[in-house]
């Protein structure tokens, strides 16, 4: 068995809080604002595709 992951998926908890929010979002702010506008596009790209289709 080949099993591959990939380092960019995020796992969601069932219940987010607001405080998981917050921090959230102050890295994702971090880091584009140290130049890793490209990593945030990747991580975008890799967790989209997990989104809930209705």
């Amino acid at each position: 068995m080949d099993v591959r992951t990939d380092p960019n998926a995020l796992s969601l908890p069932p219940h987010i809080t607001a405080q998981q929010v917050r921090g959230f979002a102050l890295a994702s702010t971090r880091t584009v604002l140290d130049g890793g506008v490209g990593r945030m596009l990747d991580l975008a790209r890799s967790n989209i595709r997990n989104i809930p289709r209705p």
